[in-house]
């Protein structure tokens, strides 16, 4: 056994090894991919730069687009194949990509484990390690020579830690929001140093450069979470999330109900003739902030203010006719 296999090997031990757990279910599936041997890694690299020239080649993709993965399989599909051996050359480097990826699972826990205890669960470390190592797979360039596995060390370990920057959060924080909050922790605790006590929130804005407005966002990033199934009572018989109330907020059906209003409103009026229906919705404000009077409408459609009552009178007359069992349908 290699020392590299030594070090990768998942735990025999311990909570990890549990059957029953995640983490555990995970070592046991990634156990049953063996290590690429250092020969087996470069027969492998070479057959990529064999399949990987044939697609450029037929593709005409020129000297100038790099021979990574990444640029083949993101880009073009088996149908866009014209060849025979085109085709067979995109099905080997998919089937490497998976081979790649496999072989190299234990590398990622491996890593994941070296970053444990530091207050990120290891599945959350494992994710992120084999995001890491499924981006290494697909801009690893076979062609320059170097060890895939070397090259998947430092993709690996950066998302790593990237992870244990973003902390362990149900809501995934954007890397450039983590690094604004812990630019925000350090400068507070070095103003607190300065200060002999908490600094002011204004005196954060203007220490970090940026508006009261933004400091309050990135406080609110920074704030704990609590889950909805945390524990509300001692014995645990009321989580939070049953406390939970929609408060002044509207319930789901309340909030649609002015649309399905709007759409009943709008059936109904399609009985009535263009001039009606304009007559109506000005009227009764149906299409705008206030009802109008009669001398507005009027003034603005060029007719008479009687004339406007007649069409008004009229259309309500329609509509009662047609709508009489209405308000008995509808619950009002």
């Amino acid at each position: 056994m290699s020392d590299l296999q030594q070090r990768v090997d998942p735990p025999t031990n311990g909570q990890g090894n549990d059957p029953e757990s995640l983490v555990g279910h995970y070592f046991r599936d990634a156990s049953r991919h063996n290590l690429l041997t250092e020969r087996g890694e470069r027969r492998l690299g070479e057959r990529l730069v064999r399949c990987l020239e044939i697609i450029a080649a037929e593709q005409q993709l020129g000297e100038e687009v790099p021979r990574t993965i990444r640029d083949i399989l993101g880009t073009l599909s088996e149908s866009d194949m014209k060849s025979r051996r085109a085709k067979k050359a995109w099905r080997l480097i998919r089937a490497s990509r998976e081979l790649l990826i496999q072989s190299n699972l234990r590398l990622a826990v491996h890593i994941a484990r070296r970053h444990s205890n530091r207050g990120v669960g290891m599945p959350d470390l494992i994710q992120d390690g084999n995001v890491g190592l499924i981006k290494a797979v697909e801009r690893f360039d076979p062609g320059k020579g170097f060890r895939f596995s070397t090259y998947a060390y430092w993709w690996i370990s950066e998302e790593v830690k990237r992870c244990l920057k973003r902390g362990r959060r149900v809501v995934r924080t954007p890397d450039h929001i983590v690094d604004e909050l812990r630019a925000l922790q350090n400068t507070t605790l070095k103003m607190h140093r300065e200060l002999g006590r908490m600094p002011r929130q204004s005196e954060l804005a203007r220490e970090l450069e940026v508006s009261p407005g933004r400091l309050g966002e990135l406080l609110s990033f920074g704030g704990s979470e609590v889950s909805t199934e945390a524990p509300a009572s001692d014995d645990g018989s009321l989580v939070v999330g049953d406390a939970l109330t929609l408060g002044m907020e509207q319930a789901p059906e309340e909030a649609l109900a002015p649309r399905d209003r709007r759409r009943l409103l709008d059936s109904i009026l399609e009985n009535l003739n263009e001039r009606e229906q304009l007559v109506l919705s000005r009227r009764y404000g149906l299409d705008r902030r206030e009802p109008e009077t009669l001398q507005v409408i009027s003034d603005d459609m060029g007719i008479s203010r009687e004339r406007v009552r007649q069409i008004e009178k009229t259309a309500l007359a329609r509509l009662k006719e047609q709508y009489a069992g209405l308000g008995d349908l509808v619950g009002n």
